[in-house]
């Protein structure tokens, strides 16, 4: 059975109108086994939540990952944040099944390519410090256990931790289950050996582990403290005059920031206004992550989405709230030709992320 060919076969019955597709995994590479999967990602032009199914295809077992393009990257933008990127490498390492976008799919490969390979940068001093923390304390753990039930459990999680910090020391990428294991024989095949040698045998995992701490900075025990005082920090005051136009927009409308990292020090909150002008109407755009809730000064703003492929319009005055969920394409709109609608703006990130968009569709 050959994988690409039947996997194309599956896409073309499944989804013939999907904009492109993906086969990944190991079931391409060498390390395919008599149970190895379909990976496939398919992706739909106005999907209106993206699905995970597994099924089974011509004696394939098969895990389908179906996306809109705006889920897919917000999905890319999760996995990158948490060093995991799976779903990125699918794509990026798999073969193109069908692209009906004119070479988006390929442009996509090149571009995801691109960021596996730029890895995901250094730990941060706290991180690179909780992780020295928690395998020293684990190997604490490992010197004095005495029930053998929980040597074992200790001794793999020695394994694990002993691997997540030789990545993040090395800024590599990393995995969870198997693909740990695959992340840190790409980065260090004679430790990702040692390890795995050492597993059943306490001393010999202990003294390979403190190697991997001195390469962290060594062990960190007493003294450790993680700092966080959210109680004393002082009030900020943005006067109506200083609000900062240097933030996100979108055509048709004029966005200000009050309150952001930038001018307050948030670090999990935006506020600001915006203004929609006379009969005139925003791009489509959605906000990334962020939750956004709207308050409405004055004027008459309208707010569209789709809703199973329709479109929803809600008609809005003064002293009405609006939310807008993550991820979900919208645009406002001001039909009142002689009067500007001013909203308050408030969002659950640091910034406003504004994406804009071809359509609603996503």
């Amino acid at each position: 059975m050959d994988p690409v060919t039947d996997a194309r076969a599956l896409v073309e019955e499944m989804f013939p109108g999907a904009l492109y597709a993906f086969v990944g995994g190991s079931v391409l590479t060498e390390r395919r086994t008599s149970t190895s999967d379909l990976d496939v990602v398919v992706v739909l032009d106005g999907l209106a939540a993206p699905y995970r199914e597994s099924l089974r295809w011509r004696g394939w077992p098969v895990e389908m990952f179906v996306h809109s393009e705006t889920s897919l990257h917000a999905y890319f933008d999760k996995d990158f944040g948490r060093r995991r990127p799976s779903l990125a490498r699918m794509c990026a390492e798999g073969a193109v099944l069908a692209d009906r976008t004119g070479g988006r799919a390929s442009d996509l490969q090149s571009a995801l390519g691109e960021r596996l390979a730029a890895g995901p940068g250094g730990l941060t001093p706290d991180q690179a410090e909780r992780a020295r923390y928690v395998l020293s304390d684990l190997l604490d753990d490992l010197a004095g256990v005495t029930d053998a039930g929980e040597q074992a459990f200790i001794r793999w999680e020695v394994v694990q931790e002993a691997a997540r910090t030789a990545l993040g020391v090395g800024r590599r990428w990393q995995g969870s289950g198997k693909w740990l294991l695959r992340e840190l024989r790409a980065h260090d095949p004679e430790l990702a050996g040692e390890l795995l040698a050492a597993h059943d045998d306490p001393v010999r995992l202990a003294a390979v582990a403190s190697g991997v701490l001195e390469r962290a900075g060594g062990r960190l025990w007493e003294g450790y403290r993680a700092e966080g005082d959210p109680f004393h920090q002082p009030l900020r005051h943005v006067p109506a005059g200083r609000l900062s136009g240097d933030t996100a927009q979108s055509s048709g409308m004029r966005r200000l920031a009050a309150i952001s990292g930038a001018t307050a020090g948030s670090t999990r909150l935006w506020m600001g206004q915006t203004h929609v002008a006379p009969a005139t109407r925003s791009s489509d755009h959605h906000h990334g992550a962020s939750e956004t809730a709207i308050y409405v000064v004055s004027g008459t703003p309208a707010f569209v989405f789709l809703e199973d492929a329709e479109e929803v319009r809600i008609e809005a005055g003064p002293g009405d709230y609006i939310y807008v969920p993550p991820y979900v394409p919208h645009r406002e709109e001001n039909p009142d030709p002689s009067q500007e609608a001013v909203v308050v703006i408030a969002r659950s990130t640091q910034e406003a992320i504004v994406v804009n968009l071809p359509g609603l569709a996503g």
